[in-house]
């Protein structure tokens, strides 16, 4: 435990006491993108994906211009699986660094590979030499996995075929997308990955039918801990397996030794020896889900469950002494109940215990996960059974597999069924945002004190009150239902309060979203606006990263989306969102906006999501009583064959203690030009902003002396991406923004750019 407190500090303190960074360090220090390097190692694994196979490498020994790193780890890719693992090679190829989120709520490529001790990649590679010798044959088991992911595919349909491959043996490179992305909407994402519940199943159940089978300690547990380890090599080593298949033969050990085993002693040891491998496994998600899980099930469900056991022992009893003592089986109906409610209680308790987990990742939950685990996990050892079966089998005999994969046909058409009607159900999702690491610490501080609260008004009752224990059982046994009621009532509030999102003040969020423009405004009194949203250089911008900050920003919907004009880079985003049927109250447009195929799209997006679209002309306001946007262009009746000089073009004011007095303000002008700006300075309706939001993303052909010049914006910035057709930013826009700004950030260098009240910051670094 000491080495874990230790690790938790270097990595997440202000003191690396252990160098858990220093791999990373010596990488960023010597190594430069593009550069041509040579390199050697041994490939630990490999997976496909889209058609194409990552190798791992480790113990490599890298040469490049700044000389020569050791003991390092990358991977590269190629459109062959031949190479061996295990295999030595000689490589030659193009350093590419792995890239640091620029968006809260955005993948952090960087932060992820480093988690798995990995620290770059290598592009256009060219194979020098592999050594494969004698240990070809660790390729066995992804050979072997491969050809049962083939019976599969042979024997269901695809998104069948990819489910069982991913939930029986690993592999996800057939795991269809729309699939993925449902059961994680839903909440039961989990069951896609080979976890503790495939050692339970597979392993465990082996151990113990060997033992009926009048077997010894030793040989069991040798051949459970055999088949334990192959699994896990067979099935890709993921963090989750690694954890549940060390703790499964550290359960061997101590039933053959005689000793009592402790889990929580178990998961602490496996913890230890994965952060002496890798202490950045501690940053790593599935690290963080597996050991919390398990930690969950250890001090939170436990207790709860224990609680639900009790009351059913009570009921047992109750019967027994009804018939007379003649212990009779309980009918059918009797233990079906008990299924049910045994599994719910379990859901209800883990959902709530991992809810922080879920949302630190996710920065959302799904509210009906409990019910669908409930029906569902039950399930889950059937899917194991036939698909394992179902795949070995269809190595010798294929028509006989698909016989025995047609159960887990039916439980994953289920599956699908009422995973497609739960995301359909209204409030399905709940976005909660990032909340701080003390509410976090109180949270489950509440949570074990719950979990545990019968316990501790026993203890005070009986101990220290000295009062006596109920002895009469139907007592005893409502006693006991009141307690579990009041525990499962109290971590559902305790869940309630934890999905109200954290109350946001005044902000203003240029995010970076490539070529194009993308601003979240908060307004410090619960409404929120943005103001175009779109990207010609990043794909899916409104999947990848509008949505993931919404959330991060606990944003469940946007009361009012300004969008300047129908360029794409301007409203690419706001299109995937309505298509995705993401919530936005009010779309505000231009009324001088002109017709076009986009804006008809547009239009019928929003009436398909009940989005009122709203028109402002010039002197029109939209805002709260904090925070206001004039509409100061364009001027009533203009038109124009450039939309860009048609943009919706908005100064930006936000009075914080409604006293008449602006404490910041703004100018939002979209791709509007010089000459547009020109008018707008004339018109007298703008004057001195804390912000200016560059218009055309410092377009050559924008950013007029003499608007700046009235503007005299404190802080200017420029949105675009670093590479683009377009030559954005240019040197003379840059050159004329300098002598009116105090200072410019750019998002291609500073990624997301928040401006507060006195505080402007970029995600990344100022420019």
């Amino acid at each position: 435990m000491l080495y874990i407190f230790i690790v938790v500090f270097s990595v997440y303190g202000p003191f690396d006491l252990i160098g858990a960074y220093t791999k990373a360090g010596a990488v960023e220090a010597n190594l430069v993108n593009g550069a041509r390097v040579k390199a050697t190692g041994n490939i630990i694994r490999k997976e496909i994906k889209n058609d194409s196979t990552i190798y791992y490498v480790n113990d490599a020994t890298l040469i490049c211009e700044n000389g020569t790193l050791t003991h390092t780890s990358f991977l590269f890719k190629l459109d062959s699986d031949k190479i061996p693992n295990k295999s030595k090679l000689n490589i030659e190829g193009n350093i590419s660094l792995f890239k640091s989120a620029t968006n809260e709520g955005g993948f952090d490529e960087k932060a992820y590979y480093n988690s798995l001790g990995y620290y770059f990649k290598l592009d256009e590679v060219r194979l020098k030499s592999v050594d494969a010798g004698i240990i070809a044959g660790f390729d066995i088991l992804f050979r072997l996995n491969q050809n049962i992911q083939d019976v599969y595919n042979k024997c269901l349909s695809g998104e069948e075929a990819g489910f069982v491959g991913s939930v029986c043996i690993g592999n996800k490179s057939t795991l269809d997308v729309r699939l993925r992305d449902l059961f994680q909407m839903v909440g039961i994402a989990h069951i896609l990955a080979v976890s503790g519940l495939h050692v339970s199943v597979v392993c465990m159940a082996l151990y113990r039918l060997l033992r009926k089978g009048g077997l010894g300690f030793v040989i069991s547990g040798f051949f459970a801990g055999c088949v334990a380890i192959l699994y896990g090599m067979l099935t890709g080593g993921s963090i989750s397996s690694v954890r549940a298949i060390g703790m499964f033969l550290i359960y061997l050990i101590a039933d053959i030794i005689g000793e009592a085993y402790d889990s929580k002693t178990a998961l602490a040891v496996m913890a230890d020896l994965l952060l002496i491998e890798n202490p950045l496994y501690i940053n790593n998600s599935s690290f963080i889900f597996s050991f919390s899980a398990i930690l969950s099930i250890l001090y939170i469900v436990m207790p709860v469950s224990q609680m639900y056991r009790k009351i059913w022992d009570g009921r047992k009893r109750l019967r027994i002494y009804d018939d007379g003592f003649n212990y009779n089986k309980p009918p059918l109906h009797f233990r079906f109940i008990e299924w049910i409610m045994t599994s719910f209680v379990f859901s209800l308790t883990i959902t709530v215990a991992m809810l922080p987990v879920v949302t630190f990742f996710y920065y959302e939950t799904p509210v009906y996960s409990v019910l669908l685990n409930t029906l569902l996990l039950p399930l889950m050892p059937l899917i194991l059974c036939f698909g394992l079966l179902g795949g070995f089998v269809g190595l010798l005999a294929l028509p006989a597999a698909k016989v025995i994969l047609i159960p887990a046909h039916i439980i994953i058409y289920f599956y699908e069924l009422l995973a497609s009607l739960f995301s359909k159900l209204p409030f399905s999702r709940a976005i909660v945002g990032k909340h701080s690491f003390i509410l976090l610490v109180i949270y489950y501080v509440v949570l074990v004190l719950i979990a545990n609260l019968a316990s501790i008004v026993d203890y005070y009752r009986f101990k220290i009150k000295n009062v006596m224990p109920q002895t009469n059982p139907r007592r005893l046994l409502k006693e006991r239902k009141s307690k579990l009621v009041v525990t499962l009532a109290l971590l559902i509030v305790a869940a309630g309060i934890w999905l109200i999102p954290e109350k946001q003040g005044f902000e203003v969020d240029i995010i970076d979203v490539g070529q194009g423009d993308g601003i979240y405004i908060s307004s410090g009194d619960g409404v929120r606006f943005f103001i175009d949203g779109g990207s010609t250089s990043s794909d899916a911008v409104g999947k990848y990263t509008l949505l993931p900050f919404l959330k991060y920003k606990g944003a469940g919907h946007i009361d009012y989306w300004f969008l300047s004009h129908m360029d794409l880079d301007h409203v690419s985003g706001v299109l995937e969102l309505l298509d995705m049927g993401y919530r936005i109250d009010n779309i505000v447009l231009s009324a001088e906006i002109p017709e076009g195929e986009t804006l008809m799209e547009l239009l019928a997006l929003a009436d398909a999501n009940n989005t009122n679209v709203l028109y402002m002309k010039q002197g029109d306001v939209c805002g709260t009583k904090h925070l206001s946007f004039s509409c100061v262009y364009p001027f009533e009746g203009m038109i124009s064959d450039d939309i860009n000089a048609l943009s919706l073009s908005l100064a930006m004011k936000y009075d914080e203690n409604c006293d008449g007095v602006v404490d910041y303000s703004g100018f939002f002008g979209g791709d509007i030009g010089a000459e547009q700006e020109q008018a707008i300075a004339a018109s007298g309706l703008v004057g001195h902003v804390d912000l200016l939001k560059v218009s055309h993303h410092g377009s050559k052909f924008s950013s007029d002396p003499e608007f700046l010049s009235i503007l005299s914006p404190d802080v200017a910035v420029i949105s675009c991406a670093k590479v683009n057709r377009y030559g954005h930013p240019s040197a003379e826009a840059i050159e004329r923004i300098s002598v009116a700004a105090g200072q410019i950030y750019y998002t291609m260098n500073s990624g997301r750019v928040r401006a507060r009240v006195g505080e402007v910051n970029g995600y990344i670094g100022e420019e």
